[in-house]
């Protein structure tokens, strides 16, 4: 496999020496205080460069702050949301903005990165030979943990449905009368819930919950947890991978422990994996082993099962779609491999009503219904919630596309979209893609304009839906700051 680097595309470097400086993470803030015991954090007095300024970047300055070390900063953005923050409650920090100069590297102990820093533009080779350790937060997170010892590690990640699993294994979990806390890529910080409990706002949790994007997985190197899984891999973040087999690569690091491992059966690539023998398997095909969980029809219902147990039926999950009887089996496969899931687990499931921004009802206008799924930002999430629709619809689309492969949503939209709404910074790149669908392709020049052209173009009974398959920073903060931007200008329609 090859790679093409930030110098350009003339030079070429083998993916694997790239992989390695990524992963060579010499924990030398990290030590033993016994052959046998936990690993201790030392890094009081060390000076840690903390790249991003995010919520994650937030959360690592106050964890080290907490901790006595010496915090400088470097965002490559002039102005950053968190900025203003920062200065106020640490005015003592130092604050780099700009592309990141060699020199911010220097005199420093160790990096610590916010997933949404690219490691390309990190001088990786090097601080690997100063020995300059590079890490993220989970790295971090892990490395404190392993001093809670009765506390188990929940690992998910994947490119469509993260989310909605970490929440449901939650609800799960706590329905199990075990405390479980939903961390991570979710939206709050392992260090923030690390932080409460080192100043006794919280209690150490049974269960971490923790959600993982394959940038996270990529600045760890020994972490491991009790379960694991890969939900799904598709096209996704290929403006941050050389190629598609590295973005899986990626994903399927989360493998690498030695802790139980969840397979989805309906994702040949990832059965593929080496190593995954003795797995726990879902999958939306009958089950095979009494360790595996599936759906069988019982009497003209469609349930899910585990080996010949029958669990619930499908309709009776609050969350609807394919896709989301497929994150329930998740769910349950790695609660599982927790605790044993009871009568009160399952109701802990069939309580779960999903995530905002996640094909959320907004309203009905006139006899159209109007879906909000702004969290759809990659092409396989966009295609999931068109296929669980079922009446026709008016898609809108667009944003930052991150060199996806819009072909695979041809199909999709030939079979279930009347007309599509075009918006965002590679909205003519799209059309481009899909225009063979041949469905009508509307030009909208913001958000505002596409609800309005949306609402005059669908029909009663139809579904208005909003999945872009695409990031939002080319318009606004976040996917949230976007899919609250689009139930506005669905309210004031009304």
């Amino acid at each position: 496999m090859d790679y093409y680097d930030d110098v350009g595309a003339n030079r070429i470097v083998h993916v694997k020496a790239e992989i390695d400086a990524f992963y060579c993470l010499t924990m030398m803030i990290f030590r033993a205080d016994d052959r046998f015991g936990p690993l201790s954090v030392t890094v009081e007095g060390k000076v840690i460069l903390v790249l991003g300024c995010g919520i994650t970047g937030l959360s690592i300055i106050r964890w080290f702050v907490q901790k006595g070390a010496i915090v400088v900063l470097a965002d490559s953005r002039v102005e950053a949301p968190g900025f203003a923050q920062i200065r106020h409650e640490y005015p003592e920090i130092k604050i780099y903005t700009g592309p990141f100069k060699d020199y911010i590297f220097t005199d420093i102990d160790v990096v610590v990165s916010s997933p949404g820093i690219s490691l390309r533009d990190i001088p990786l080779q090097k601080l690997k030979k100063l020995g300059i350790p590079v890490v993220g937060d989970i790295e971090v997170f892990y490395q404190e943990t392993l001093k809670y010892r009765n506390s188990k590690v929940v690992a998910i990640t994947g490119t469509n449905g993260k989310s909605t699993v970490t929440r449901m294994v939650e609800s799960v979990l706590n329905a199990c009368s075990l405390d479980a806390v939903a961390v991570g890529n979710i939206g709050i910080p392992v260090l923030d819930v690390l932080s409460q409990i080192e100043l006794g706002a919280r209690e150490i949790p049974d269960v971490f919950v923790l959600e993982m994007s394959s940038f996270q997985i990529d600045t760890t190197h020994s972490f491991e947890s009790d379960v694991s899984v890969v939900l799904n891999v598709s096209e996704d973040h290929l403006d941050r991978y050389p190629d598609f087999d590295a973005y899986l690569q990626s994903k399927c690091r989360i493998y690498s422990g030695r802790g139980i491992k969840v397979v989805n059966r309906d994702e040949p690539l990832l059965r593929a994996t080496s190593g995954l023998d003795g797995a726990i398997t879902f999958g939306l095909s009958p089950p095979d082993t009494d360790r595996s969980w599936g759906v069988s029809e019982i009497a003209g219902d469609q349930w899910l099962v585990c080996g010949t147990q029958q669990i619930c039926k499908c309709n009776d999950l609050r969350v609807t779609g394919q896709h989301n009887v497929s994150n329930a089996l998740a769910a349950l496969a790695l609660s599982s491999a927790i605790v044993p899931v009871n009568e009160a687990g399952v109701r802990g499931l069939l309580s779960y009503e999903g995530l905002d921004h996640r094909m959320q009802w907004v309203a009905d206008i006139s006899g159209v219904q109007f879906y909000n799924d702004s969290k759809a930002t990659n092409v396989g999430a966009t295609a999931a919630a068109i296929s669980g629709i079922p009446t026709s619809c008016v898609l809108l689309l667009g944003g930052q596309s991150k060199q996806q492969n819009f072909d695979v949503l041809v199909e999709t939209i030939r079979q279930k979209v009347r007309a599509v709404v075009l918006m965002g910074q590679d909205a003519q790149v799209i059309k481009q893609r899909i225009e063979r669908a041949g469905v009508e392709i509307f030009d909208a020049a913001d958000l505002m304009n596409a609800v309005r052209i949306a609402s005059k173009i669908a029909e009663p009974g139809e579904v208005v839906l909003f999945s872009p398959a695409c990031a939002s920073f080319d318009m606004f903060d976040n996917y949230e700051h976007r899919g609250d931007m689009f139930t506005d200008a669905v309210r004031s329609l009304a």
